[in-house]
């Protein structure tokens, strides 16, 4: 699949993409999403274009570029003044500069600008912004390199935005704005839908027990006795070791959900898992009575309950129709969203098992050792299907940034990692989009509980922003 994978489908696809972020409506049916602008649009060279009215014109890139974007050199790509790019009084709220990921065909020897207008009044991207825009969201890269970390994963060093370094800017967003600034331009009485900065904060609970055995149990009870002087240190370390409903992973649940409610986040996701299979399981049984009355007493709060599947379930559809049949049993329910466990994906395969299975969404697509931007968006989108030619009937949420990668991978102190976050979060807000962040409910105890409040300080910053943005 090293041909560049933009089929008819797959251009109107990104279209559509390009259209809905840019601000058209993009209602069921519509093929490209300019429909409602009047406008002709074009992809290719902009000389063979046959307008009778100005339209958009988006150069296409040699077929030659994808492949030799994957071999480029890192930060090897070419980045403009955004200042440079925009109409004449425009200003955007992101960076100084933006990568260019493709050129139109002559376009860089010609010395070509990043948009132009054209003699007749068309506005002509000589970027290929289609282009850039479908490898992001499709995860085309994923499926042609082989490269794989030791659970399998696409590893994030791996990928374009990590080698030329734009890994932490949503740059299907910005191109869509730049898009959008320019359609300004040629209909100055179009007024785009513009969407407002939303936070969905999400949980995946892998575990509900600190204590998941009793030979753990006593020996951390006999540390517990040496390390704690006190008899209340003592008597609160008997009742978190030997009583399910004390236990520090399983108050950690609750601490979360009273912290949603507290600064007002009403979209907030609880994933549960029902695989207890092998060391990567959740070693807990979905069905027991403590684990479903947790579930109950979140849904009793209007708090979304989804889907955390096996890690063995990211390639394997019949596991996870088999997990999925049993989280249906518990929740009384059969359409809901969630995760993969370990963020396990192969595209587009995990994404179709996903469809199939009946799930509505899939909140997978960020990395594990890295914060950022994996399909180049944070707006949830229909993922396209580059096997099958098609759009799938499934959202993808990009998860942005996860409490582990940035503890553990990054090796940030608990400050560092505010300011990560919050970076993010503002990326985000400068795109219109959703800021999905994931925190566990075992990132709030021992080792961890520096973190606790930075997880509250996030929150109580955050909840700030989309009270200002006007948003309940």
């Amino acid at each position: 699949m090293h041909i560049p994978p933009l089929t008819q489908n797959a251009l109107n696809y990104t279209w559509r993409q390009l259209a809905q972020r840019a601000g058209t409506s993009c209602s069921q049916g519509v093929v490209t999403g300019f429909e409602e602008l009047g406008i002709p649009i074009f992809y290719g060279v902009p000389k063979q274009a046959q307008f009778s009215t100005p339209g958009l014109i988006i150069r296409r890139c040699t077929e030659n570029a994808w492949s030799e974007l994957l071999s480029a050199p890192e930060n090897s790509l070419d980045w403009v003044l955004i200042s440079t790019i925009l109409p004449d009084g425009v200003k955007l709220p992101f960076g100084d500069l933006i990568p260019v990921i493709f050129w139109g065909d002559g376009c860089k020897q010609e010395n070509s600008p990043f948009v132009e207008l054209g003699s007749d009044g068309s506005i002509i991207f000589n970027a290929d912004i289609l282009a850039a825009t479908f490898l992001m969201l499709s995860r085309w890269e994923e499926i042609v390199r082989p490269e794989r970390d030791a659970h399998q994963r696409f590893p994030a060093a791996a990928s374009v935005a990590y080698k030329q370094n734009f890994i932490d800017r949503p740059i299907v967003d910005e191109y869509a704005l730049i898009l959008r600034a320019w359609l300004k331009r040629l209909l100055p009485d179009w007024q785009p839908r513009q969407r407002k900065f939303h936070v969905k904060l999400t949980h995946d609970i892998d575990h509900l027990r600190y204590f998941s055995n009793w030979k753990l149990a006593l020996r951390s009870f006999q540390e517990t006795i040496l390390e704690r002087s006190s008899l209340e240190q003592i008597r609160e370390a008997i009742l978190e070791i030997f009583f399910p409903l004390h236990d520090p992973y399983l108050k950690g649940v609750y601490t979360l959900a009273a912290l949603s409610r507290r600064y007002g986040y009403k979209d907030t996701a609880f994933y549960f898992m029902a695989d207890q299979s092998g060391d990567f399981g959740s070693h807990y049984d979905l069905s027991s009575g403590v684990v479903r009355k947790c579930i109950q007493n979140l849904q009793d709060q209007n708090f979304e309950i989804g889907f955390h599947s096996g890690y063995n379930t990211f390639n394997d559809s019949s596991k996870l129709k088999e997990e999925k049949e049993r989280m249906d049993t518990v929740l009384g329910i059969i359409q809901y969203g969630g995760r993969q466990h370990y963020l396990r994906f192969q595209a587009p395969n995990t994404w179709r098992n996903w469809e199939r299975a009946g799930l509505t969404y899939d909140s997978t697509l960020g990395y594990a050792e890295s914060g950022g931007f994996r399909c180049g968006t944070c707006h949830p989108f229909a993922p396209f299907d580059l096997e099958e030619d098609r759009e799938l009937n499934i959202l993808e949420y990009p998860l942005i940034v996860m409490d582990a990668t940035l503890k553990g991978y990054c090796n940030f102190s608990p400050e560092q990692a505010l300011e990560h976050i919050l970076l993010l979060a503002k990326r985000c807000q400068t795109v219109e989009g959703v800021f999905t962040f994931l925190w566990h409910n075992t990132s709030l105890f021992g080792k961890w509980k520096p973190w606790a409040k930075i997880y509250e300080k996030v929150l109580i910053v955050l909840a700030e922003i989309q009270n200002l943005e006007g948003i309940e």
